[in-house]
């Protein structure tokens, strides 16, 4: 099972050390139709994860950022949708590549939103990016490929993991911290298992 641990970028080591020590690449799903289908499938599940946990938060406690967030449920309810296009007829014209691709955007944007309120150095993020960075040229390099959705939300939770736990903005950092806290348990939650569309639905705006 995979944990979110102190030190950030924790899922994108363990990932690499699997694949490094022989073993296979995790969240295989049995009634996947190919790897591709599967790998869009845990994108989607971390983003789902991720929004769900942000949504409970955000409606309750920072409003200010229900615009961002509601974009972001938009772009996840395309994805979502040309993604089960794709899996009832994976000739059609569907392309959950490029609706991934936007979602990840969209994705970016709120962190960006939430991570501007944590007034951490411009250092913090730009050391977190290169990490991130060397991790995935680590796992490219062992012909691995990590969701754009997981390293966006590694790299916010790094940002926030550097924000004192006295500070005014503490509150908020917990919130990203968990956001990917929470997609790291739907990851694990789905790995191996089939896959279930009624497990990713479409996230309700605010």
């Amino acid at each position: 099972m995979l944990k979110l641990p102190l030190v950030a970028f924790g899922l994108l080591a363990v990932a690499i050390t699997l694949i490094t020590t022989g073993c296979n690449q995790p969240s295989k799903h049995p009634n996947q139709i190919n790897d591709f289908d599967g790998a869009t499938y845990d994108s989607l599940t971390v983003a789902h994860g991720a929004l769900a946990s942000l949504r409970t938060q955000i409606a309750t406690n920072y409003k200010q950022y229900a615009p961002q967030f509601n974009q972001a449920a938009a772009t996840y309810s395309t994805a979502f949708t040309v993604y089960s296009q794709f899996r009832t007829d994976v000739n059609s014209s569907a392309n959950p590549s490029q609706a991934v691709a936007a979602l990840t955007v969209s994705i970016i944007a709120l962190e960006n939103s939430l991570q501007t309120q944590l007034h951490t150095p411009p250092a913090v993020a730009s050391h977190a990016r290169q990490k991130a960075l060397a991790m995935r040229t680590k796992a490219a390099q062992q012909h691995i490929s990590i969701s754009d959705v997981l390293t966006e939300l590694e790299i916010a939770a790094a940002v926030a993991q550097a924000v004192p736990a006295v500070s005014p903005y503490a509150a908020l950092a917990s919130v990203v911290i968990e956001s990917t806290s929470q997609a790291l348990a739907a990851y694990n939650a789905a790995s191996g298992q089939p896959i279930d569309l009624n497990t990713i639905q479409p996230i309700p705006a605010i």
